[in-house]
């Protein structure tokens, strides 16, 4: 009876103690579930792009938090589940608490999921915005400038007018970044469509600031050349007469590049000068205005308008020397570029010549199996880069058309890849008939040596056995013969023989 007793203490003792870490457990869930809520709950959507990226962050250490400690939290619901499962007296009440807790734990990392990806819209949205900011500011410190009307006629007319002309290529380079923010606009309200009436509001916003900007500048720009219009013209003609000189030393050169990044930097180069063409270009149309206002305010002469019309023949004369040297440049990029791929190809056939060529065959059948797979493999590769091969030779035709003074290093080069490409086909070939006799061979070994090993034990077996004394007459009369398995081994070692 003391035995009883001293044992249902224990038991007792390890029902409270079972409680109490249940309890424990419990109430810390509780804990986490509350506070996680809360922060669910009470997390407001920042107005700016840097408190933005701050939320996400702080919101993506929350959920590693929820990570840690899901652990605690399913440990919680296991075991409420297994006392369910042993019949527990309270089983009703504990599978009501498991549930709750089990939910309301779903339900909180899909709040935290839902949350997350609203913080990134909104850090989206908060990035369309600082860039709308940022330009709506650009635009504010451009209009100072272009209000400004101030000068002096006598001395600075033309150094204002010249800084305005500049202001006015700045302008024109900038507009892509108009551009660009209402691309990203509208890429926003496509995927996110409730953004669509604030986007609107502030593309129609930079719009508006932007039509004024240039109207504004346009103004600015008539005023100052009607305040001298003729000195002003001839002055215009003569600066633009300079830019067309120096740019038709640029286009002279012969440097087309060395290597293909020289070109790149070279074709950059060359897209800036047809921007600076494409401004120019307004130019000389505003002169083409110009000298008609002044022919009619009677105000021009002879002098002028034939700077104007050498001014035009110089500029139109210099737009096909343009065009061939962007074509140039093209074909210089092209022709170090199939340079490069030609070299890629070589090298990539030479790093694998080596296995192709191999007279490593095995020493066993595992290692002849080993590199027959090996061998297929790079045949398959080589079949796959057989496209790549392909195209290389049908772009050679076209760079050895161009007539470049590099089409014999490049059929020398060709000649190389295409001698490489047949030798490690030609290669693998050999080198699968290698291993497949090598496989053969070691396929003799391997069945060879367990025959032997069989008739081994066979012949062993039978000197050991003979009849007894007591043996009837009909079991010394038997004859030991091989099985079907032994006979066929036989067959196949005299087939070795």
């Amino acid at each position: 009876l003391a035995g009883i007793e001293e044992r249902y203490r224990e038991v007792a003792e390890l029902t409270r103690l079972r409680k109490q870490a249940l309890q424990d457990a419990l109430a810390l869930y509780k804990m986490l579930s509350e506070a996680s809520e809360y922060v669910l709950a009470h997390t407001e959507m920042p107005t700016t792009l840097e408190g933005a990226e701050a939320a996400i962050k702080k919101q993506e250490d929350f959920m590693t938090t929820m990570d840690a400690n899901e652990e605690k939290i399913s440990g919680v619901v296991d075991t409420g589940r297994r006392l369910v499962a042993d019949g527990n007296i309270n089983a009703e009440r504990i599978q009501e608490k498991v549930d709750s807790i089990d939910q309301r734990h779903k339900k909180n990392r899909q709040a935290a999921k839902d949350l997350l990806t609203r913080l990134k819209d909104n850090r989206d949205l908060q990035k369309f915005l600082q860039d709308c900011q940022e330009l709506s500011l650009w635009i504010n410190e451009k209009m100072l400038t272009a209000q400004d009307m101030t000068y002096d006629e006598a001395r600075n007319l033309h150094s204002k007018w010249l800084k305005h002309q500049a202001f006015m290529a700045e302008l024109q380079s900038n507009k892509e970044w108009l551009d660009k923010i209402e691309k990203d606009g509208q890429a926003l309200t496509a995927e996110k469509p409730e953004t669509e009436a604030m986007v609107k509001e502030k593309l129609a916003s930079l719009q508006t600031m932007w039509d004024n900007l240039e109207s504004t500048t346009q103004t600015k720009a008539k005023c100052l050349f009607d305040a001298n219009k003729a000195e002003l013209f001839t002055q215009s003609c003569a600066d633009l007469d300079k830019w067309l000189t120096g740019l038709d030393g640029q286009l002279q050169s012969d440097d087309f590049g060395k290597d293909l990044t020289s070109v790149n930097i070279m074709l950059k180069k060359q897209q800036m000068l047809e921007s600076q063409v494409e401004v120019r270009q307004k130019e000389v149309e505003e002169l083409q205005k110009q000298s008609q206002a002044l022919s009619q305010e009677g105000k021009g002469s002879d002098e002028a308008d034939g700077q104007r019309v050498t001014v035009e023949k110089k500029f139109q004369a210099l737009l096909a020397p343009l065009k061939m040297r962007r074509d140039n440049l093209m074909a210089s990029r092209e022709i170090h570029q199939f340079n490069r791929d030609v070299e890629d190809e070589i090298l990539w056939v030479e790093e694998r010549m080596t296995l192709a060529s191999s007279t490593d065959h095995g020493h066993n059948l595992q290692t002849v199996q080993l590199l027959i797979k090996k061998n297929q493999t790079l045949q398959k590769e080589i079949q796959g880069h057989q496209p790549r091969y392909d195209d290389i030779f049908q772009r050679s035709q076209q760079v050895l058309r161009a007539g470049s003074p590099t089409a014999e290093p490049i059929r020398q080069r060709l000649g190389e890849l295409q001698a490489l490409w047949e030798q490690i086909r030609e290669e693998t070939q050999r080198r699968h008939g290698r291993l497949s006799q090598a496989h053969q061979a070691q396929q003799y070994y391997f069945d060879a040596a367990e025959a032997e090993a069989w008739m081994t034990a066979w012949w062993t077996l039978g000197a050991a056995w003979s009849p007894t004394a007591t043996s009837t007459p009909s079991a010394s009369r038997r004859r030991w013969t091989p099985s079907t398995r032994g006979r066929s081994r036989m067959s196949l070692l005299e087939t070795f023989r």
